[in-house]
Parts: structure tokens; sequence; C-alpha cells
């Protein structure tokens, strides 16, 4: 069978069970076997495996033994694909991908900063304070102290409770690295953490401790604006 051909009938398929699915058609929000499912379609089983492998690596879909196929609820689907954005910095990280990476993180997280200053709990309280701690006494290695920036982002957008923001926080933890190996290579630039930005990041999370969603956004917004300003820097 011709490729081309064998790919449009699996895009075919998978809206067709896309419609299916958001239209609550399936019973206990479980699909029926794949061999009703390649019948009720009018595919080959090898199609209709393919189409459900679509949807399974869009989080939409769970197969579990014994269970079946298992519609997963619609605040789990993928919406952003983080290795999708890794394979483009990979092929091109140069400085206007890593300013529009920039960009793309300032919508993500200043509004989960605010967020999390007034939905966060006593206990994500505390997890952003202790991540905070470990990256002010992270060692000065580079890689050491990125883990721990991307741990304190990490929690605060968790502690969002927006799943929106939560996936596209990956694919902004993804420009983060990205943007640190570019400044690697500039002998002028930063690419460990400043104690000026530690500063900013110590606001933040005070604000987030205080309930004080508008400082918590300004904060960040400063840790922002320093990452822009090394990116703009000329070699």
């Amino acid at each position: 069978m011709n490729h081309g051909y064998e790919a449009s009938l699996v895009k075919r398929v998978v809206n067709q069970l896309v419609a299916s699915i958001v239209n609550g058609e399936y019973k206990d929000n479980v699909l029926p076997p794949q061999v009703i499912l390649s019948k009720k379609h009018g595919v080959s089983r090898t199609i209709m495996r393919e189409a459900l492998s679509v949807l399974i690596s869009r989080r939409m879909l769970d197969v579990r033994p014994k269970t079946g196929t298992r519609i997963r609820p619609a605040s789990e689907w993928l919406i952003i694909d983080a290795e999708v954005a890794e394979w483009r910095l990979r092929a091109l990280p140069e400085p206007d991908c890593m300013r529009r990476l920039i960009h793309f993180r300032s919508l993500v997280d200043p509004p989960a900063a605010e967020l999390a200053a007034t939905r966060a709990n006593r206990h994500q309280r505390i997890g952003i304070n202790a991540a905070f701690q470990r990256l002010v006494h992270a060692s000065p290695s580079e890689d050491l102290q990125s883990q721990a920036e991307d741990a304190l982002l990490t929690t605060i957008i968790d502690a969002s409770g927006d799943e929106i923001l939560r996936q596209m926080g990956s694919v902004v933890r993804v420009g983060l690295r990205a943007i640190k190996a570019s400044l690697r290579v500039q002998p002028h630039a930063l690419a460990r953490v400043s104690e000026s930005q530690l500063s900013d990041y110590g606001r933040v999370v005070r604000a987030i401790d205080t309930a004080d969603g508008g400082g918590a956004r300004l904060a960040m917004s400063q840790v922002l604006g320093r990452a822009s300003m090394w990116v703009e820097e000329p070699v």
C-alpha cells in the first residue's frame, strides 16, 4: 500500500476517533476492542493501531491490561509537545530563537507565579520555599544550578494549578536550558544564576508566601528581564 495513502487513512481515523471521544460516544470512557473499531471505521487493524498510537502519544488514551483502552481526562491531554520544541532548538539555537523563547516564557512564568500566590496551599508554599533554598545553596556548577532553577520554576507552575501553563512550562524549561547552553559559549555572558537573579527569585517566593499575586508576577518579570538582557548583549 502507498505510504501516503496509509498516512491519510491514519489521519482520517484519528479525526474520527477524536470526534467520538469529544462527543462522549464511548460508554464509561472505554473504547471498544481494536477489531470492532477497525470494522466500524473500515480500516485494517494495522491502521487502527497506528491511529490509537497517535492518541496515546498525545496522552488522550491510556492502555492497561484487563481494563482496555480508556479515555484520559481532558485536563491531561497533551497540548504542547516539549520534545518537538527541543528538536527545534537543537537544529537552530540562534539568538532570534532565544528571544522568541524568552517572550514565550513571559507568557508562562509571570502568570504562573501570580496564580501560585493566590492558589498554593501550605504544603506547596513550603515546597516552593524549599526549592528556592536549594537554588540559593546550590553548587556554583552550572548544571547543578540549572537543575535547582528548573525545580523551583516547576514547583511554582505546579502550584498555579493551571494545566495549560504546566504543559507550556515544560517547553519553557527546554528553552531555559537552551538559553543557558547558548550563553556558555559567549565569554562575556553569565550562564550561572547571578546574585541579582537570586534576589529576584527571592522576591517571587516571598510574594507567593504572602499571597501577593501582583508582586509575584512583577518579580518574575524582572527575572525574565535579566535573561533578555543577556541574550541581547553583543558578542
